[in-house]
């Protein structure tokens, strides 16, 4: 995967095989929200329809809340037909922004789902389209 993007240490922001993956891990308040809001730029940038965040950080839910603050800017800045974000909280720290990105999601018709496991997201993301 290449690397598009590491806003500090513990953040990374890949290509991968039809998507853009974000792995977001503890840092400063600040770090944790900019992340966020890189991988948000960057899929709209490269007109990737496809995301996957997978947040590892330990410590600051609240920042972790910036996932529905992305959620609700890609709304107001619009994202492009068959776009589709997958979260997979891997501890409790993240779970709780990442269901609220959800939440926030369905509410403004845009499609964002968290799951457990990153294999299953994969494949959500990956999946065809069916009309």
């Amino acid at each position: 995967m290449e690397l598009l993007a590491q806003p500090y240490p513990e953040c990374s922001i890949r290509a991968g095989p039809g998507y853009i993956r974000a792995d977001i891990g503890s840092g400063t308040s600040s770090e944790i929200q900019d992340c966020y809001r890189q991988a948000a730029e960057i899929a709209l940038g490269h007109r990737f329809l496809r995301v996957l965040i997978v947040g590892v950080g330990e410590n600051d839910a609240h920042s972790h809340l910036a996932a529905r603050d992305i959620i609700i800017a890609l709304h107001q800045l619009g994202v492009p037909a068959g776009f589709k974000m997958a979260f997979v909280p891997k501890s409790d720290v993240t779970l709780n922004g990442y269901r609220h990105a959800e939440i926030e999601a369905n509410n403004r018709g845009l499609r964002a789902k968290v799951f457990q496991d990153e294999k299953e997201a994969a494949r959500w993301l990956t999946e065809a389209e069916l009309h």
